[in-house]
């Protein structure tokens, strides 16, 4: 997903969500081999835009993962408890848009 196809996207989402405002923050995520994270994401959207082939996400809204063939497509939108895993035994890099939900 392109940065700017993620802006975009992002304000009608947060209307289609019920909030009028929101901001936006560039994460950057480098996790170290065999890392995982879990984020309690709640009112917030988080749109994955580039990651190394060795990482996997899963959320609410479902999963990403290139290299996991048995995926019928990969989800660039997610939201709610996302895992966010480095399944290789190296470093590995994901970007993020983060889009923090106000009232």
């Amino acid at each position: 997903m392109s940065e700017e196809f993620a802006i975009r996207y992002a304000s009608r989402r947060v209307r289609e969500r019920g909030f009028s405002r929101y901001r936006l923050v560039f994460q950057d995520l480098n996790l170290k081999k065999r890392q995982h994270i879990e984020l309690a994401a709640y009112n917030e959207i988080w749109f994955v835009l580039g990651a190394d082939s060795g990482i996997a996400i899963s959320s609410d809204y479902g999963e990403y993962d290139y290299r996991n063939e048995k995926l019928p497509g990969n989800i660039h939108e997610h939201a709610d408890q996302i895992i966010i895993k480095n399944t290789v035994h190296k470093p590995q890099k994901v970007r993020f848009i983060q889009v923090i939900l106000e009232k």
